[in-house]
């Protein structure tokens, strides 16, 4: 086969070069198969056999050290734990973590031109920096690997994961994290994977406010719409109106703006910005319901949607309204890093949040502690339809390959072999056995934990920098992780309590989201040429993104909006969207659906028809 050369990859706004001496050259032969992807002829290293754990075959006298680095700035691990001395105890591979000091890519780039570590982890939402990885030969087809030095792989990785993340050739060129099979979590038991959530105590103050003030003698409150209209809704269905919302807001603000104890800074706190934008936008035009499908099943281009369109304006009409000389949106929200956004919500100084709760499960709980409790809430589009909410199934967070600069791939293979395992996910979710959890009984079905890992349980820093327990939440299957988990007094995990607070009753809107998940085909002949335009697309809205928030008025944050997807328009959109829709409709094929939007779907029945009236939640409480 005819050998070429490595071509252009892009990755955010950088376009990176990848001379001769990146790597995956040197030692490792580099051909294209006819799906013009990678085939590498590996190490002669002495092969596995199958009828043993892979790992069982490591020499753990002889050390062995691997970089590891991991595309997420916040995504600090300590340099040393017991989890990391244990691996090497087992199997004596070192692992030395790295992570870029910003997500700009910059880091990753500069890596790719002077040589990959042995392993690589970015975000499975980039996904074309997956596929660039794979077809350009920077990363090792997981399938080779395993079927020659760790058979027992696919023993332990569910095989939808493999299938999900397979290319045009049936190769796998990476491990997800936070992953679980289909059939382990059945359609009831999803779970949204964005939320919004209120301070308990000022929404019940505001509620109050509300049926005492507002409140007609029908039982309903009335007013004025977005559009003009005059409309009318159940009391306490008023906050989750998009004026509604804006009204609590400005109350909160009015009556416990400060910086004192209890007292908040901002009306609404969202997740940092980026130069890939902000999430809470997304997790916005999900309560929105702002489709990704018409009706016959054809893929639409989110950001060009009129509804997500609206998302923008009413961020920016929050953003322009002022209390007392205070914006509903702090300043500061647009430069705040992850750990700024989280030590608000620990502080208890926002009335609301848009952001991803699990990311800041501790920081909820932190605030919990110091008497602020943050539940679950909802807010609906003008025309109060249901929110569609993406599940937090497990296809994924973070995507980890091995590149083929790393010098013993038969090593790792076997480490991602070992941590994939009962054994090793004990060890990376629940920290060493003995030190921070036994078995319950001679049933090993139930752990529990130390006294001396209870003592330190509320410093998630001492967790990780000591035990060092989701030190590799970078191999960690969730539904293997919430089954051994101690259960309470209510026979709940400590998990499905989290869920439970902080979900419901958000779950009865929760959606299979993975055919919106989809990976376009590195193979198709116009890969690059796609690769190019979406990355200056990406580019486009995060440049104009805050133009449009922070706009002066409503007219000027839709001139800004039009003249962003004029903009993307003149970088062939329309390409973009063929070859998205192209990727879309083969997801819906592996997941065997034609119709993937939930309102199209036949028999489908709105969850505020079926459940207390709109506004209620008193769901968010199962115990």
């Amino acid at each position: 086969m005819k050998k070429i050369g490595k071509q252009l990859i892009s990755f955010g706004v950088c376009v990176l070069l990848a001379a001769g001496t990146a790597c995956g050259g040197g030692s490792h032969n580099i051909s294209y198969d006819e799906y013009n992807m990678a085939e590498l002829t590996y190490p002669d290293y002495e092969e596995t056999p199958a009828d043993k754990n892979s790992w069982e075959y490591l020499d753990a006298g002889k050390e062995t050290t691997i970089e590891w680095y991991v595309d997420v700035s916040s995504w600090a691990i300590p340099a040393e734990n017991d989890v990391i001395r244990k691996i090497k105890e087992k199997t004596g591979i070192t692992v030395k973590f790295m992570t870029p000091v910003t997500d700009d890519g910059s880091k990753l780039a500069t890596l790719i031109s002077s040589g990959l570590p042995d392993v690589v982890s970015v975000p499975t939402s980039s996904s074309k920096t997956i596929a660039s990885l794979a077809q350009q030969g920077y990363v090792y087809d997981i399938n080779t690997l395993a079927d020659k030095w760790a058979p027992t792989l696919y023993q332990h990785f569910p095989e939808d994961v493999f299938d999900w993340w397979s290319y045009g050739n049936g190769k796998t060129y990476g491990l997800p994290n936070h992953y679980y099979s289909y059939e382990d979590v059945p359609d009831e038991k999803l779970q949204p994977n964005g939320g919004m959530m209120v301070r308990k105590d000022i929404f019940d103050a505001w509620q109050s406010h509300v049926e005492k003030n507002l409140k007609g003698a029908d039982g309903y409150v009335s007013y004025t719409s977005a559009s003009g209209a005059t409309k009318k809704v159940e009391w306490q269905g008023y906050i989750t109106t998009p004026e509604g919302f804006k009204a609590a807001a400005e109350w909160a603000m009015q009556n416990y703006y400060g910086t004192g104890k209890g007292q908040i800074t901002t009306a609404l706190q969202l997740s940092q910005f980026t130069s890939s934008g902000c999430t809470s936008l997304e997790w916005l035009a999900q309560f929105f319901a702002v489709p990704f499908e018409d009706e016959e099943g054809n893929y639409l281009y989110r950001f060009t949607q009129e509804g997500y369109a609206d998302v923008l304006y009413y961020i920016n009409d929050l953003y322009r309204t002022k209390v007392n000389g205070n914006n509903l949106i702090s300043e500061s929200n647009f430069t705040q890093t992850y750990d700024g956004v989280g030590s608000v919500i620990a502080g208890g100084k926002a009335f609301a949040t848009l952001v991803t709760p699990q990311d800041y499960q501790m920081h909820y709980v932190t605030a919990k502690d110091d008497g602020y409790e943050y539940v679950s809430m909802y807010i609906t589009n003008e025309e109060g339809d249901a929110p569609v909410l993406a599940d937090i199934r497990g296809y994924g967070y973070l995507f980890n390959m091995i590149s083929t600069n790393c010098k013993r791939p038969d090593l790792v293979i076997k480490l991602f072999d070992y941590l994939s395992s009962d054994e090793g996910q004990r060890l990376i979710s629940l920290g060493v056995e003995g030190e921070t959890w036994t078995w319950k009984d001679d049933t090993q079905t139930e752990i529990v934990y130390t006294q001396t890992y209870l003592d330190t349980k509320a410093d998630k820093s001492q967790t990780t920098a000591k035990f060092g327990m989701m030190t590799f939440d970078l191999l960690i299957n969730y539904q293997y992780y919430d089954n051994v988990q101690p259960k309470t007094n209510n026979g709940k995990t400590e998990s499905e309590l989290y869920r439970t607070n902080l979900k419901r009753p958000l779950t009865i809107y929760a959606y299979d989201y993975n055919a919106t998940h989809f990976v376009v085909d590195a193979t198709n002949e116009r890969f690059d040429d796609y690769n190019t335009s979406y990355t200056r697309i990406e580019s486009m809205i995060s440049q104009y993104l805050l133009y449009i928030i922070k706009a002066s008025d409503r007219d000027e944050a839709v001139q800004y909006y039009n003249s962003t997807v004029a903009a993307m328009e003149k970088r062939n959109l329309d390409f973009v969207i063929e070859m998205q829709s192209a990727a879309y409709q083969k997801a819906k094929e592996k997941l065997g659906i034609t119709v993937a939007w939930p309102a199209y779907r036949e028999g489908y029945v709105s969850p505020l028809d079926r459940t207390k009236p709109n506004g209620d939640l008193t769901l968010y409480r199962t115990y």
